[in-house]
């Protein structure tokens, strides 16, 4: 099994051993550390759609090695998830290549969620989960956004899984450098940091 953290991370965390109060980067990094299954255990039932309206399930949706899950914003607004995602797709046949296959989730409707992969060209599997079940079945939902009539009430926190065939959490990656005034959420784990833990 692999965990891994953002260099950056272990290292604030570090560096944060030696005093009294930790620091915000090690709060947060044990914040994200509870977020969703741990490694080890096995992952939630998957209830999110394609774009063609059909559910699939992880195994359906793994390569050999397993499936890497995204749980992201908005493809419809979120510049920062956009990003990452064309990343993605762009390292999607080094992903296969090493027996990855790759799927971005999101809390957009179909119909957002169309309209932002056909504006940007976007081929990747995506998964619309617009009331946020899935996202709650797997313990991701953001604690910051508690309005509903906030626009991202309900978007995950931004996270990805490693899930083997078998439904076990091969590993976990996460994004963000802080949380409440201190987020950084526009750090997100490479591709190719990724592909590096799971080789």
């Amino acid at each position: 099994m692999i965990h891994f953290l953002c260099a950056v991370l272990l290292a604030a965390g570090a560096a944060s051993a030696a005093v009294a109060q930790p620091d915000p980067a090690t709060l947060a990094t044990e914040a994200a550390a509870e977020f969703g299954p741990a490694v080890g255990a096995r992952a939630p039932l998957l209830d999110a759609r394609l774009l063609d309206g059909s559910t699939p399930t992880l195994a359906e949706l793994s390569g050999p090695r397993g499936v890497v899950v995204y749980f992201n914003r908005s493809l419809d607004w979120c510049p920062i998830c956009i990003a990452q995602t064309l990343e993605l797709q762009a390292a999607e046949e080094r992903f296969n290549a090493a027996g990855w296959a790759v799927a971005v989730l999101t809390y957009d409707s179909a119909e957002a969620l169309a309209r932002g992969v056909d504006r940007r060209g976007i081929t990747l599997t995506v998964l619309s989960d617009p009331d946020s079940e899935t996202i709650d079945a797997w313990g991701v939902r953001d604690p910051i956004y508690q309005n509903p009539e906030h626009m991202a009430y309900g978007v995950p926190y931004p996270i990805a899984f490693a899930i083997r065939p078998d439904g076990v959490v091969a590993a976990k990656f996460w994004h963000e450098g802080g949380l409440g005034a201190d987020r950084g959420y526009a750090v997100r784990v490479s591709a190719d940091d990724v592909l590096a833990a799971l080789r």
